[in-house]
């Protein structure tokens, strides 16, 4: 194939805008509608219905957890080493 010449790309480019302008043009008069992909297609669906939990919620307070079982495979610097 052979190399396209600078003058004749500009040419090219320059058609290509200007079609592309007046077919904005004519989209924001109302005069045409956008182009849309044959492969999108809307569909209206069912909303999701909400999540349910697993656990049923309680009034007790979570259990506490000691420092160290997480200071185990934390970075060095996110450790405070003990005083």
């Amino acid at each position: 194939m052979p190399k396209e010449t600078p003058e004749t790309k500009r040419a090219r480019k320059a058609a290509a805008k200007a079609a592309a302008r007046e077919r904005a043009a004519r989209i924001m008069a109302g005069l045409a509608q956008p182009r849309r992909s044959s492969r999108i297609k809307v569909v209206r669906t069912q909303p999701e219905k909400p999540a349910r939990a697993l656990i049923p919620p309680k009034d007790t307070p979570l259990p506490e957890r000691d420092r160290e079982q997480y200071a185990d495979n934390a970075p060095v610097a996110w450790v405070k080493p003990k005083a």
